[in-house]
C-alpha cells in the first residue's frame, strides 16, 4: 500500500506525539517535497523539524513538472502542498 500525507495529519501526530503511529500503521509514507518544505521552514518549530528530518519511514517525493503543477494549481485552485500531494496521488495511480 502506498500512504501519501499532507502536512495536517503529521503535525497533529507531532502535537499529541504519536507520529509514531502512521509507521505502526502504514509502514511508510510519502510526503511531495512542498509539504517537507512547509514542515521544515520556520525556525521556531526546531524539535519538530528535527522530528521529521529524522523520521526514517517519511519518504520524500519531488515532483519535477512544474508546469503540470501549476495547470493543476489553476484548474483546482489548491494550496501548494495540497496541489502536489494530489498531483502526486495522481501520479501514483496512473503508475499501478
Amino acid at each position: 500500500m502506498i500512504v501519501v500525507s499532507d502536512t495536517t495529519p503529521l503535525i497533529t501526530l507531532m502535537k499529541i506525539g504519536h507520529l509514531d503511529l502512521l509507521e505502526k500503521t502504514f509502514g511508510k509514507i510519502q510526503i511531495p517535497e512542498a509539504v517537507y518544505t512547509e514542515l521544515t521552514s520556520n525556525s521556531r518549530f526546531q524539535t519538530e523539524i528535527r522530528k521529521i528530518q529524522n523520521c526514517p519511514f517519511i519518504h520524500i517525493k519531488k515532483i519535477s513538472d512544474e508546469r503540470s503543477v501549476n495547470l493543476f494549481r489553476r484548474a483546482t485552485g489548491l494550496d501548494t502542498d495540497e496541489r502536489y500531494l494530489k498531483f502526486l496521488l495522481e501520479r501514483i495511480s496512473e503508475n499501478k
